[in-house]
C-alpha cells in the first residue's frame, strides 16, 4: 500500500519527439512536453531545451497512440499522457537493464575433463555399469506431459573392447533413445558429445555456411528464385525476422558465392501520355517475352537469336523457378514459323507477343546481394568395402561396379586407410602448395624438378608437423602427398597441376572372389575450443550391389584414449507473430539437465558382472547452468495491456484480427528483444482537500525501450535528470 503508482510508456523503435508541438505524435513516439502551446501543439523539450528553464516549469511525458477512424476520434484518449510534474518534484532517475542479455544453457561433462587423467572414464574389461540422465524444463513438459523424465542407459565393456569404443557406442545409443509419449529422441533436446584425449587436430576438405539476407515475402517462390541462380547448392531458409529471411547456402570454402541478383521489371501499355518518371519508352518494333529453362543462368544470347532481334533489347527481367523472363524487342512481328523455328530448337521456350514497342513504358532494375561467409566446417572421407564372386570368365567386376556408382570412385583391392595425392611442377618459377589454407613458398630453383626437390627440403617437416601428411619427391618434377584417408589434407596450387587423391589398396583376391572399395564422403565436423571435443566424422554407407552389403574399414581403437561425453541442453524457441500471439505460446528457453549420475550398481549388464567399488564411479562436472534472457518484450505484454487500460481507459479486443486492424492495436513489443526501463520517481505535494491541506504522493513515470535503440530516450531523461539535479543514469553497453 505505501509503494509508489507505477505507470508504464512503451515506445516503438525508440522513437522520440523533441522539436515543435507534440500535437500529432506518431505511434509509440515519445514527448516530453511544456504547458506552453506552440504551432502543432504542447511544446516538445529537447536536452537544449533545459537551458534557462525553471525548476518549476511543468513537463508531462506524452506518448502517441494508433490513429484511430474519424467518428472515434471525440470518444477515446488521442494519447497517453502523465500527470504534470517539475524538475524540483523529481526524487530519482533509475535505469533498469537486463541481467541477463545471452542465454547460457545446462552443460555438464561425464569423464575426462581435458586435464584430469583420473577423471577419465573407467569401465574395466568385463564389468558393465549404468547411467541415469534426468531432464527437465519446458520442452520436456510439452512433449512428454511430465516435468521431468529420467533416461536409464545400461552398457559394458566386453573382453576386448577398449573404453573408447564403448564410449562411442554408448553415445550412439544415448541419442537415439526416444520419449516414451512423442517418440523424440534424446539428442532433440540435448546435443550429446564424445570427449576423448587421442583426437588429431581438425583436418579435411573446408567448407563454409553463407548466408544472405532479404526483405521478401518468405514464402515457397522466393527461396525458388534464389534456389534458381545456385542449382550446384541446396538453399535453405534458416531464418525469419518480421519481413526479413535468412537463407543459408553450405559450399566448399574454395568456391566462393557470386552475389545473388534481384532483377525487378515492370511495363504498362502506353497511351497518349508520356511514360511515367523511371520508365522508358521502348522504341523500334514489336515486344515479346521469352520464357526458357536457363536454371537461374543468363540465356541472353540465346534468346537474341529470335529473327529481326534489336541490338541491346534482350532484358532478364525474372526468374521462375527453373525459368527466366526475358523481354526482346524484333524490328516486327514474328511470323509463326519463325517461332516454331525457335521452338524447336529450344524445346522449352514460350514467347508472348506483348505490343509494338511505341505502346510501352517499362522499368527493369536489378539489385546485387553479396553473400556472408559464416561457420566454416570440414568433410573427410571413409572407406568401405565389398566381397563379390568374379564373372562368369573369371574376371574382375570392376567396371561393373563403377558403373552401378558413378558418383563414387571404385577401386580394386582392400583399402589400407592412406592416400596419396601429387602435385606436379609444370610452371619454371615460384612454386606455392596450399596445404590446409596455408601457403607454402618456395623460389624457383632453375628447372621445375630443382624447384620440387627443394619444395620437399625446405616444407616436408613443417607440413608433417602440421597436418601429419608426409611430403616426398618421389621424381623429378613431383611433390607426393601421402597420409591417412581421414583427415587427408586440402591440397590445392593455382599453376600446378594437382591430381586427384589415390586412395591405395592391396591386392584381395582368392577362391574365384575379389575384395573391392570405395570412399565416402563423411558428415561435417566443426571446430570446437579444444581437440577433445571433435566428433568422429560418419559417412553413410552405399547402397548395396546385388544384395551384398558394404561394409565400413573396421576403426582401430586406442586402448590408451581417456574418455568422457559432454551434455548440453538445447535451446527450445517458439515464436508467433502478432496474428498468432493469442492462439500460439511464445517460448525462449532450454533443455535443463537436471542431473546425471553414473557408475553405480544396478543390474548385470549382457552377463557382465557390474562395477561397484566406489573409484570406478563417474567423474561429473557442471560447467555450466541455463540462465534464460530477461526483460524480453513477451514479458511485458500484461504491463502493456494494464497501461492501455490506466491511461486510454480501453482494453485490447483478444484474438479479433478485424479490431486489431482497424484500430492499431498491434503491439509497439518485440517477443524476443530485450527492453530497459527509465524509472522518473517525483513527489506530488500539490494542495488537496484534506486536514493536511497538500498530498503527499510518490508517482513513478516508467518508460520502455527497446535495447540499442534506447540512445534518444536515454538523452532526453538524463537531461531531464541534470536540471533535476539527480543522477544521470549510465549508459548500457550498446
Amino acid at each position: 500500500m505505501h509503494t509508489s503508482i507505477t505507470k508504464g510508456l512503451f515506445t516503438l523503435n525508440g522513437n522520440v519527439l523533441t522539436s515543435g508541438g507534440a500535437g500529432n505524435l506518431a505511434k509509440g513516439q515519445l514527448a516530453l512536453i511544456t504547458d506552453k502551446a506552440v504551432s502543432g501543439g504542447r511544446q516538445a523539450v529537447s536536452a537544449a531545451t533545459f537551458a534557462g528553464m525553471p525548476k518549476n516549469q511543468k513537463l508531462q511525458f506524452r506518448l502517441g497512440r494508433n490513429k484511430l477512424p474519424q467518428g472515434l476520434r471525440s470518444a477515446y484518449a488521442a494519447h497517453y499522457e502523465t500527470s504534470w510534474f517539475t524538475p524540483e518534484d523529481i526524487v530519482s532517475i533509475k535505469a533498469n537493464f537486463p541481467k541477463h542479455q545471452v542465454q547460457k544453457f545446462d552443460e555438464l561433462l561425464v569423464g575426462y575433463d581435458g586435464i584430469n587423467d583420473d577423471t577419465a572414464l573407467n569401465i574395466p574389461e568385463g564389468k558393465s555399469s549404468v547411467m541415469d540422465i534426468t531432464l527437465c524444463g519446458k520442452a520436456i513438459e510439452v512433449f512428454t506431459g511430465e516435468e521431468e523424465h529420467t533416461f536409464k542407459f545400461h552398457f559394458g565393456r566386453e573382453v576386448g573392447q577398449t573404453t573408447q569404443e564403448v564410449v562411442r557406442k554408448l553415445v550412439d545409443t544415448i541419442m537415439e533413445a526416444q520419449t516414451p509419449r512423442s517418440l523424440k529422441k534424446f539428442s532433440e533436446f540435448v546435443d550429446v558429445a564424445i570427449v576423448d584425449s587421442t583426437n588429431p587436430a581438425l583436418a579435411g576438405v573446408s567448407y563454409t555456411f553463407s548466408t544472405l539476407s532479404l526483405t521478401d515475402n518468405g514464402d515457397s517462390n522466393d527461396l525458388a528464385d534464389i534456389q534458381a541462380q545456385y542449382p550446384s547448392y541446396q538453399v535453405v531458409r534458416t531464418d525469419r525476422n518480421g519481413l526479413v529471411s535468412e537463407y543459408t547456402i553450405l559450399h566448399p570454402t574454395a568456391s566462393a558465392l557470386s552475389n545473388y541478383t534481384l532483377t525487378q521489371n515492370s511495363s504498362y501499355i502506353k497511351g497518349c501520355a508520356d511514360c511515367l518518371a523511371g520508365y522508358s519508352e521502348i522504341v523500334g518494333g514489336a515486344v515479346y517475352h521469352v520464357t526458357i529453362e536457363d536454371d537461374g543462368s543468363d540465356l541472353s544470347t540465346t534468346v537474341d537469336n529470335l529473327p529481326g532481334f534489336v541490338s541491346g533489347t534482350v532484358v532478364k527481367v525474372g526468374q521462375v523457378n527453373g525459368k527466366g523472363v526475358y523481354s526482346i524487342v524484333t524490328d516486327d512481328k514474328l511470323t509463326q514459323a519463325e517461332i516454331t523455328s525457335f521452338v524447336t530448337t529450344n524445346p522449352t521456350a514460350v514467347i508472348k507477343y506483348i505490343d509494338t514497342t511505341e505502346n510501352v513504358c517499362e522499368k527493369a532494375s536489378s539489385s546485387s546481394n553479396a553473400w556472408t561467409a559464416g561457420t566454416t566446417c570440414v568433410k573427410s572421407s571413409e572407406q568401405y568395402t565389398i566381397q563379390l564372386k568374379d564373372n562368369e570368365c573369371g574376371e574382375s567386376r570392376l567396371a561393373e561396379l563403377q558403373a552401378a556408382y558413378p558418383t563414387l570412385v571404385i577401386e580394386e583391392g582392400t583399402p589400407t586407410g592412406n592416400a596419396t595425392q601429387s602435385v606436379t611442377v609444370i610452371t619454371d618459377s615460384n612454386l606455392t602448395i596450399i596445404v590446409n589454407g596455408v601457403s607454402y613458398t618456395t623460389t624457383d630453383a632453375g628447372t621445375v624438378a630443382q624447384t620440387a626437390t627443394a619444395f620437399v627440403a625446405e616444407h616436408a617437416a613443417a607440413i608433417l608437423a602440421t597436418t601429419g601428411a608426409v611430403v616426398t619427391n618421389p621424381s623429378s618434377a613431383v611433390v607426393l602427398f601421402t597420409d591417412a584417408v581421414e583427415g587427408f589434407p586440402t591440397i590445392t596450387s593455382a599453376t600446378q597441376t594437382v591430381s586427384a587423391i589415390d586412395y591405395l589398396t592391396t591386392t584381395a583376391e582368392g577362391g574365384c572372389q575379389r575384395v573391392y572399395s570405395t570412399y565416402v564422403t563423411t558428415d561435417l565436423v566443426c571446430d570446437e575450443c579444444s581437440d577433445i571435443f571433435l566428433q568422429p566424422f560418419k559417412s553413410e554407407e552405399p547402397k548395396p550391389f546385388e544384395n551384398v552389403a558394404w561394409k565400413k574399414l573396421t576403426d582401430v581403437f586406442d586402448e590408451d584414449a581417456l574418455m568422457g561425453i559432454r551434455f548440453t541442453g538445447k535451446p527450445f524457441n517458439v515464436l508467433p507473430t502478432e496474428e498468432t500471439r493469442d492462439q500460439i505460446p511464445f517460448y525462449e528457453t532450454s533443455t535443463r539437465i537436471k542431473s546425471i549420475a553414473g557408475g553405480y550398481r544396478e543390474m548385470d549388464y549382457l552377463n557382465i558382472v557390474p562395477a561397484y567399488t566406489y573409484d570406478e564411479m563417474f567423474s561429473i562436472k557442471r560447467l555450466s547452468r541455463a540462465v534464460d534472457r530477461d526483460a524480453l518484450g513477451v514479458m511485458l505484454f500484461p504491463v502493456e495491456e494494464i497501461s492501455r487500460t490506466h491511461y486510454l481507459g480501453e482494453k485490447r479486443e483478444f484474438n479479433n484480427l478485424f479490431s486489431k486492424a482497424n484500430l492499431g492495436e498491434e503491439s509497439v513489443l518485440k517477443f524476443d528483444s530485450q527492453y530497459i526501463s527509465y524509472d522518473i520517481t517525483w513527489h506530488d505535494t500539490k494542495l488537496s482537500q484534506g486536514m493536511g491541506g497538500r498530498s503527499n504522493i510518490t508517482h513513478t513515470e516508467q518508460i520502455w525501450v527497446e535495447i540499442g535503440r534506447h540512445d534518444a530516450v536515454e538523452a532526453l531523461i538524463n537531461a531531464l535528470a541534470s536540471k533535476a539535479g539527480v543522477d544521470i543514469v549510465q549508459p548500457v553497453a550498446n
